[in-house]
């Protein structure tokens, strides 16, 4: 909309900036769906507009939290761990803000798109990093050091075996991108109590691994001097999934006895 004409109503807001996920064909978090951006992001939004901010401005904002949180991190005890905690709560509700304001004003950025997925990719990882360096720190336990690194490199594996098999999904076809999914899908529908006890704890978008939730549950955590338990707790979580997930690609996705044959005028042997 032009920038003269006065901003509308948080009601108004909402119908104009809301962003329908079955057109776009992005996953949205229940905490996000429900939480995050009825309640939160769209207040944000409406002083974005009236601060003249652009969507770029509002990502940069967003890059700058995400970052501090780690830091926080890194040094930990209750306030650095509450402090963290509340800078990543910040990044992601200003994740969904600049996506607002975007659709608001009409605009559109590679840059935005770019830096907010290398936000994503680095800053959480480095959450993890900080986790074990602090919590290293107060135990002395040097298990605490290497907990932290292993589920930052699990984290980030994740990452990157999901953005393999969705290219190969495009270059040959018949690969599932999401096999924690499918699972959780038909476990689901053989046994539909577990639908919820999968949901918390299976899948990219599990409630627990969603990040809001690890860094919430944190500050609760941090508030009741339980930070060590808490995280050996989590990181069984993020680890299950990520052995699950390596598992399935290994015996459903992409099972080592199955062989292809090359597609017509191809040669394995070509270079």
């Amino acid at each position: 909309m032009p920038r003269g004409e006065p901003i509308p109503t948080l009601s108004g807001l909402r119908d104009i900036v809301r962003n329908d996920p079955s057109k776009t064909g992005h996953k949205i978090p229940w905490i996000s769906q429900f939480v995050i951006l009825p309640y939160v992001a769209i207040y944000f939004t409406k002083l974005f507009l009236h601060l003249r901010w652009c969507g770029d401005h509002v990502t940069l904002l967003m890059t700058a939290c995400a970052f501090l949180g780690p830091i926080c991190f890194f040094i930990g005890g209750t306030r650095g761990y509450v402090i963290g905690a509340c800078l990543m709560l910040l990044s992601w509700a200003l994740d969904h803000a600049d996506g607002q304001v975007r659709r608001y004003r009409g605009e559109d950025s590679i840059f935005s798109i770019y830096l907010d997925r290398f936000t994503h990719r680095v800053s959480y990882p480095l959450q993890h990093l900080g986790m074990g360096v602090s919590l290293y720190g107060a135990s002395g336990a040097a298990g605490d050091l290497l907990l932290g690194g292993a589920v930052a490199y699990a984290y980030q594996l994740v990452v990157v075996q999901t953005l393999d098999k969705q290219i190969l999904q495009l270059e040959r076809g018949h690969v599932d991108p999401d096999p924690l999914r499918t699972l959780r899908l038909r476990l689901t529908a053989w046994m539909p109590a577990l639908e919820w006890p999968l949901k918390l704890l299976v899948g990219g978008y599990s409630q627990l691994i969603q990040n809001p939730t690890f860094v919430t549950l944190l500050i609760i955590a941090a508030l009741f001097d339980a930070v060590r338990p808490y995280y050996l707790a989590y990181s069984v979580v993020i680890m299950f999934n990520w052995l699950l997930r390596t598992l399935l690609d290994y015996t459903v996705v992409f099972p080592w006895r199955k062989r292809y044959a090359p597609p017509y005028g191809s040669s394995a042997s070509e270079s």
